[in-house]
């Protein structure tokens, strides 16, 4: 993993660090945001919840008063008379009793809280007594409504809008008992609007609560100020939920989540609800959360603004810089830069330019002034083979002269003054191959004339006859076949010169019929030759290997073998530049 990020360029690494820096901060962002909206929401449920339960008591509470009220006049001495009302014969009587009762039961309803209505029934007499007036005895009213819970009706001639109703009933209510067995049936009715009006009061706190009361199979009771359209499609809802005694839902409607808590009226057996906006609740925060995220994102885009003016003006004239230090490491000094910015990498790429140009030309004076040394060391070496040739031939001279042959001694003065018109020339560093056999078979008629067994073959093909190579570089190779291959022989000797082009490469060879070398021999010879100074006694051997190098590069070389004819076979090679371009 840390391989692949130092792979990575400056412009990544910034990027993936500002991602890094970010990502920190949207996970908090994201958490803080849940968890307000967690506290928030528990927050809205315990004041709904307080809420409701604050008005639930309240209306239980009148609802209570009522009832109790109603049934502590049921024990009061002036409407019990009512039991014994058909007792009194005078209308007088009778009036008082009413009278009584009237007074008792104005009383009563005025104390209360709410607008209200008492009646009193004597199943008995079939007679009716109310705050109103307006109540009759309604035998089959009673027997469909008469309930000792309160029961919702709707409008009729004792309101002109919905109202609740509650009967007390002695003795004790029972559904299949005849309406003329009970002595006394009192009854309290309200209006439906006191509801609304506590519901007024209760929303127009200053609070967000808009609350309505809900049972299955009637319709709602909200305040004045509720949406009609909107209750009853919550209703339709919580039709679908199966309600306890308390609790809350969470209801979406019209794309919009909705709180929904409710509380059962223990006394009206009616659910108080109450809906809060969830969404519209959550706003500030999920705004104040969009607020960040965008600046978050305004941040990312600066950043990366930021980022790719740094990419733009350092890492992109930083990765020239490195192309062209790379261009320059593979020798390629011709290597300029393009760079218009004017910033501080301008000048440090225009200062690499400068020395760009400047390496390229100290290599190419010190490639000139190699190339010189070069052709000093050649003209060095020539002068290093012509002592030794001459050496040996004066050397023959003598011991000819010594023996008073003057054929010999003719002959040889003209081989050798024939070598030495072809040797001297050493403004000439090079010559062809056929130039150079010519000498060698100069050189060889010389030894043939010191040594009478000798005899020689040289095998050039003409497509060779033009073949460029460094003067006398034949002459040490043949002069050492010689020397250590068949001066010491008793019996005839043989050397043998031939020239080839084979694999793209030249060789000439030069085999002898001596005693040769052994492998190990010839192994230790040949690391001499290539990879030793002219430190030791092999100057002829190792000036023809560093001629062949200096002169045709690292591929060229000598190599060596066991020859056919029994003595070594010693091969220079070079590679066919012309063979080479022609592919």
């Amino acid at each position: 993993m840390l391989e692949r990020y130092n792979r990575l360029s400056t412009f990544v690494k910034i990027n993936l660090i500002l991602v890094m820096m970010l990502l920190p901060l949207l996970v908090l962002n994201y958490l803080s945001n849940q968890t307000s909206n967690k506290v928030v929401r528990n927050e809205i449920l315990r004041s709904s919840e307080t809420y409701l339960a604050l008005l639930t008591n309240q209306i239980d509470t009148t609802m209570n008063q009522m009832s109790t009220f109603v049934l502590g006049m049921n024990r009061d001495s002036a409407v019990r008379s009512y039991l014994n009302y058909e007792v009194f014969q005078e209308p007088y009587d009778k009036l008082v009793v009413v009278s009584n009762i009237l007074e008792k039961l104005n009383l009563n309803s005025s104390s209360m809280p709410w607008t209200n209505q008492i009646a009193v029934y004597s199943p008995i007499s079939e007679e009716a007594i109310s705050t109103s007036g307006k109540v009759i005895y309604d035998a089959a009213f009673l027997k469909e409504h008469m309930n000792t819970n309160w029961e919702l009706l709707p409008e009729d001639y004792r309101y002109g809008h919905p109202y609740f109703i509650r009967h007390f009933i002695e003795p004790r209510y029972s559904v299949n008992r005849p309406l003329s067995s009970y002595q006394l049936i009192t009854e309290i009715t309200f209006p439906v609007y006191e509801l609304v009006k506590s519901l007024d009061q209760f929303k127009n706190k200053g609070n967000v609560h808009d609350p309505f009361l809900f049972k299955p199979g009637e319709k709602a009771i909200i305040n004045t100020s509720s949406n009609t359209a909107f209750i009853n499609t919550m209703v339709d809802h919580l039709l679908d939920t199966k309600m306890s005694t308390s609790g809350y839902e969470t209801i979406v409607m019209q794309n919009n989540k909705y709180i929904v808590t409710y509380q059962l009226s223990s006394a009206l057996g009616w659910y108080l609800v109450d809906y809060v906006p969830l969404d519209e609740v959550l706003a500030p925060i999920n705004r104040s959360s969009h607020i960040f995220v965008g600046s978050v994102i305004i941040l990312v885009f600066l950043g990366l603004a930021v980022s790719y003016f740094i990419y733009r003006n350092v890492q992109i004239p930083i990765i020239k810089l490195l192309s062209g230090a790379r261009a320059i490491a593979r020798g390629d000094f011709s290597t300029q830069i393009s760079y218009r910015a004017r910033n501080e990498f301008y000048f440090l790429i225009l200062q690499f330019n400068t020395m760009a140009t400047q390496i390229k030309e100290l290599i190419e004076t010190v490639y000139e002034s190699k190339i010189r040394l070069q052709e000093a060391t050649l003209k060095q070496l020539q002068s290093q083979v012509d002592p030794h040739f001459l050496y040996n031939s004066l050397n023959f001279i003598q011991y000819s002269a010594k023996n008073h042959d003057e054929e010999a001694v003719i002959s040889m003065t003209l081989q050798l003054g024939a070598y030495y018109r072809y040797a001297t020339r050493l403004g000439e560093a090079t010559t062809t191959l056929q130039e150079e056999m010519n000498l060698i078979k100069s050189y060889l008629e010389i030894h043939k004339l010191r040594m009478y067994d000798m005899d020689y073959e040289i095998v050039l093909p003409p497509s060779m006859n033009t073949v460029e190579i460094p003067r006398l570089i034949l002459q040490p190779v043949v002069e050492n076949a010689i020397v250590h291959g068949i001066s010491n022989r008793s019996q005839a000797s043989f050397i043998k010169v031939s020239a080839e082009s084979v694999n793209e490469f030249h060789r000439i060879t030069v085999e002898d019929n001596g005693p040769g070398l052994t492998s190990i021999e010839q192994e230790e010879l040949l690391a001499r030759i290539m990879h030793s100074s002219n430190d030791h006694n092999m100057c002829g051997l190792w000036n023809v290997a560093q001629r062949l190098i200096l002169k045709f590069g690292e591929e060229a070389g000598v190599s060596m073998e066991q020859s056919s004819y029994g003595g070594l076979k010693l091969t220079l090679y070079w590679p066919n530049y012309d063979s080479k371009d022609g592919i």
